[in-house]
């Protein structure tokens, strides 16, 4: 059969919009992961009482969680390289679900302690693969507000971590936390089975994508290495724009004085914030919703603190806008002690502390791919483990000074160890190729 000539062409209809992708299931995984991670800084009390261990015992939890997942990342991203994205993420998602579940059931330190570190290795498996996926997913343009949605969920656990876990310990007790991180787990797993889809040819994904601690992480989500920037966690900053100077040559002296000052911020942070619930308590008497409240201050700030310091960086360059936030931080962490006279004070500081501690995230971030030159993607995956250094050697650390002087030094010594990072930065900035980011 021929058409005639007087028959019009059938024209097929135009192709509507691409379908946008679900990427919700992949954010309910990184809360569930986040949660499982920040949920511990809250839950101090109630593991101490219920193993029968000492405060800076369950501290050490941190490190484990921190260590592996710094050391186990790189190395799992090697070995499955090949295993389809959806698999891993289900496999991870799986692993931890088990883990975080059978923590509720665990009945010795020892028994806690491993199944910590078996949710760090499932971590490094689910987040890292979430961000790549998410990046390759979202239509041009889209990716980093694809990334950014994928990471809300690590960023809403960071900010509702530790005041969920200080309301909910005395309640349902550690074990019944983490039964219910297990559940959130499971939920995602079945989410991320159901209704994420991966395409058999996925379009190469831009080297324009924006990720970050909340903002250290710029170029992470292009390659297969280490993304979750490890125990504090962060997200993403929506479409932030690649430094100009990516495709230099690096100069790795001054990159690996960027890394030890990453690493010093976090763990000055991490000696506090791993035994902030017990140290309100403690010095200040602060309990329940008022102790929750302090510790919700805490997060909140840091969001917005992640925002103004991306803005301060641009106007003010990124060597200053580090040097501030870091020297503020140092400030907030000596008035910690005094500040527990009363909730009020207590919360002011806590809230300027965390404003700064995050401000200086997208700044340095901007310094460290400017000096890595073409090497961005590789010195971002190792921050990332850095960063899981860092938050396992503060809580170890801070650990030590609550067994030991106790909770009234530990600020103080928080404010030293951030204090050789403000002098290491001031070196820094000397130098032409900082101060000109």
């Amino acid at each position: 059969m021929t058409l005639d000539a007087a028959t019009p062409p059938v024209i097929p209809p135009a192709p509507g919009p691409p379908r946008a992708p679900r990427l919700w299931p992949m954010a309910t995984g990184t809360f569930a992961i986040g949660f499982g991670s920040y949920v511990m800084a809250g839950l101090v009390p109630s593991v101490s009482a219920e193993l029968g261990v000492s405060v800076s015992q369950v501290g050490t939890l941190v490190s484990v969680y921190g260590f592996t997942y710094a050391v186990s990342t790189p190395l799992l991203t090697l070995v499955v390289g090949r295993v389809p994205r959806r698999l891993l993420m289900a496999v991870a998602l799986g692993l931890f679900a088990l883990a975080t579940g059978a923590t509720a059931f665990a009945t010795t330190y020892d028994q806690v302690a491993v199944l910590r570190g078996l949710s760090a290795v499932a971590a490094g498996g689910f987040t890292p693969t979430a961000t790549v996926l998410a990046a390759r997913l979202a239509p041009p343009g889209r990716r980093g507000r694809a990334v950014a949605t994928v990471f809300g969920g690590l960023t809403t656990a960071t900010v509702l971590g530790a005041p969920a876990g200080n309301l909910l310990g005395p309640a349902l007790g550690y074990r019944g936390v983490y039964a219910l991180v297990g559940a959130l787990a499971l939920i995602a797993l079945a989410s991320v089975l159901a209704l994420v889809r991966v395409p058999h040819a996925p379009a190469p994904v831009s080297a324009e994508i924006g990720v970050s601690r909340r903002d250290r992480s710029v170029e992470a989500p292009i390659s297969a290495g280490p993304t979750d920037l490890g125990a504090r966690g962060a997200a993403p900053a929506p479409a932030a724009e690649a430094p100009r100077a990516g495709s230099g040559d690096a100069l790795p002296g001054l990159v690996a004085v960027v890394l030890l000052v990453s690493m010093l911020e976090t763990a000055s942070a991490l000696m506090v914030q791993t035994y902030s619930s017990p140290l309100l308590t403690d010095l200040g008497g602060l309990t329940g919703a008022l102790l929750s409240a302090v510790l919700l201050a805490y997060g909140v700030a840091g969001v917005a603190g992640n925002v103004v310091g991306g803005r301060l960086a641009d106007r003010f360059g990124a060597a200053r806008s580090i040097l501030l936030a870091l020297a503020t931080s140092v400030v907030a962490l000596l008035l910690l002690t005094p500040a527990t006279a009363t909730a009020w004070t207590a919360l002011a500081v806590f809230a300027l502390w965390g404003f700064a501690a995050w401000a200086m995230n997208s700044p340095l971030q901007n310094v460290l791919l400017t000096l890595a030159g073409r090497h961005g993607q590789l010195v971002v995956a190792l921050n990332s483990s850095i960063i899981s250094l860092g938050t396992g050697l503060g809580a170890l650390v801070g650990g030590w000074v609550v067994a030991g002087p106790g909770y009234a030094v530990l600020g103080s010594a928080a404010a030293a160890v951030m204090l050789v990072a403000v002098v290491l930065v001031g070196v820094l900035s000397r130098r032409t190729a900082v101060a000109a980011v």
